[in-house]
């Protein structure tokens, strides 16, 4: 009869790095409902895609210092730095795409999906820096 593993102990990962990441997520989901109220066909959606641009400025900045936490803090995590190096390169094309929506309708196709993997990346991240 074998004999149970012992689990893997739960890291805590440092409260700045922890806080950073969880701006970041919730950025990335409340960019989720902005888009959604000025591509819902709101009577207003200039008011809208102004908060969804100043909310995309925002959570990049949030991610890179997100990053520069992970850096600091987390860099014997090697996972947890390039997950979180991946969120803020996503984050960077994301926005980038955003920006060009504005002259183009054909970067939406991308733009819309790639927001969903950003965001389960963002909820990933935390269970990654919790493992250690």
């Amino acid at each position: 009869m074998s004999t149970p593993q012992p689990a893997t102990p739960a890291v805590r990962p440092h409260p700045a790095f922890s806080a950073l990441v969880g701006l970041t997520t919730l950025g990335v989901l409340l960019q989720g409902l902005w888009a959604g109220l000025f591509l819902g066909g709101t009577d207003d959606p200039g008011t809208w895609v102004d908060v969804h641009q100043y909310g995309a400025e925002a959570t990049l900045v949030l991610a890179l210092l997100a990053l520069v936490a992970a850096l600091v803090w987390m860099r014997h995590h090697r996972p947890v730095v390039i997950a979180t190096a991946l969120l803020f390169v996503l984050l960077v094309v994301e926005f980038g795409l955003g920006t060009a929506a504005e002259d183009s309708r054909g970067t939406v196709v991308v733009h819309v999906p790639l927001a969903m993997l950003i965001m389960g990346l963002a909820v990933y991240l935390p269970v990654v820096a919790r493992r250690g």
